[in-house]
C-alpha cells in the first residue's frame, strides 16, 4: 500500500528534462478567489502565437503543482507527470495549455470533497474568465489525467455551458476503499448525465489497479475512446508517471490524438501500435 501511494505521486519529484517545456513562452497568471485564496496556472504558447483554443491541463495525484513566479519563470511541482512533461505536444498556433494548480489554500489537500463542489466549479470558472480575458480564446477544454479525471470529470458535469468538451485519461475507475482511499466519487459517476462532448485516452496494458482499461470501455458510454498501445523506458511502480499508465515513449502520438479531437473531433481509435515514440 505504502509503494502505491508513493506511485501515485506520479513524478512529484522527478527533475525537469530537457524535453520539458522546450521552446515555449510560458508565464504565470493568478486568479484572486472570492474565498480569500488565489490559484495559479502556468500558461504555455508558442511565440508569437493568438491561439483561439485553451487546453486547461489536471495533473495527476495530488495535482497541487505549487505554481510560484520565480524571477519571471514558473516554477512547479510535478514535473514528471503524463500531461506536464507532454504538454509542449499539445501547444501549438492554434492551442495553448493551461497547468492548473490547486488554490494556495488547498495545497496540503485538494481532496474529493472539494473537487467535487461547486465551489470547485466557481473556481475553475474563474481561471477560465481570466485566460479568455489575458489571452483571447475562444473555446476551453478540460484535460486531466489519474486523479487529474477527478477534476476533469466533475468540472465536464458542473461547467456544461461554460467548457467545450473534456478529455479523461487513464481515467480513475477503481478507487481503494479505506482510510487512505481517493477518488471515490468516480466509482459510480455517471458519464452519461455529461452534456459537453467527451473523449477518453486510455492505455490497453495499464497496469494501475485504480485505473482498468475494462472498466472505462464498460462504463464509458457512446463516448469515443483513443487506445493507447506499447511503451518505452516503462519503470517505476504501476501507478507511476513512468509507466504505461502514464504513456511513457507514447506521449507525442497521444497528445496529437488529443490535439486531433479537439481541434477537428477526429477520432485516432488506437495509437502507438506502430511503435512510434515521443
Amino acid at each position: 500500500m505504502k509503494a502505491l501511494a508513493a506511485a501515485l505521486i506520479l513524478g512529484m519529484s522527478m527533475p525537469a528534462g530537457a524535453q520539458e517545456g522546450g521552446g515555449l513562452e510560458e508565464s504565470v497568471t493568478t486568479v484572486a478567489l472570492p474565498g480569500g485564496s488565489d490559484l495559479s496556472v502556468v500558461v504555455s504558447k508558442q511565440p508569437a502565437s493568438k491561439p483561439a483554443v485553451a487546453a486547461l491541463l489536471f495533473p495527476g495525484y495530488p495535482g497541487v503543482l505549487r505554481v510560484q513566479n520565480d524571477a519571471g519563470k514558473p516554477s512547479f511541482q510535478l514535473r514528471g507527470n503524463f500531461l506536464v512533461r507532454a504538454r509542449r505536444h499539445l501547444v501549438s498556433d492554434k492551442m495553448l495549455t493551461v497547468m492548473v494548480d490547486c488554490p494556495r489554500a488547498r495545497w496540503e489537500s485538494c481532496d474529493d470533497a472539494y473537487r467535487t463542489s461547486d465551489q470547485y466549479a466557481q473556481d475553475i470558472g474563474a481561471v477560465i474568465d481570466k485566460v479568455k480575458a489575458d489571452y483571447g480564446v475562444s473555446k476551453v477544454y478540460v484535460v486531466g489525467t489519474s486523479y487529474g479525471t477527478v477534476s476533469s470529470a466533475f468540472l465536464a458535469l458542473k461547467l456544461g455551458g461554460r467548457i467545450d468538451g473534456a478529455v479523461h485519461t487513464a481515467t480513475f475507475t477503481d478507487p481503494r476503499t479505506g482510510r487512505q482511499a481517493h477518488g471515490t466519487p468516480m466509482r459510480d459517476f455517471n458519464w452519461g448525465a455529461v452534456t459537453v462532448d467527451q473523449l477518453f485516452v486510455h492505455h490497453k496494458d495499464d497496469p494501475c489497479p485504480l485505473t482498468q482499461y475494462r472498466s472505462i470501455v464498460a462504463r464509458k458510454g457512446n463516448a469515443p475512446l483513443v487506445t493507447v498501445q506499447g511503451s518505452k523506458g516503462a519503470r517505476g511502480e504501476p501507478c507511476d508517471a513512468f509507466s504505461a499508465h502514464g504513456f511513457v515513449g507514447r506521449e507525442r502520438p497521444v497528445m496529437l490524438a488529443i490535439s486531433d479531437w479537439i481541434l477537428s473531433r477526429k477520432v485516432q481509435e488506437t495509437v502507438g501500435a506502430d511503435n512510434s515514440e515521443d
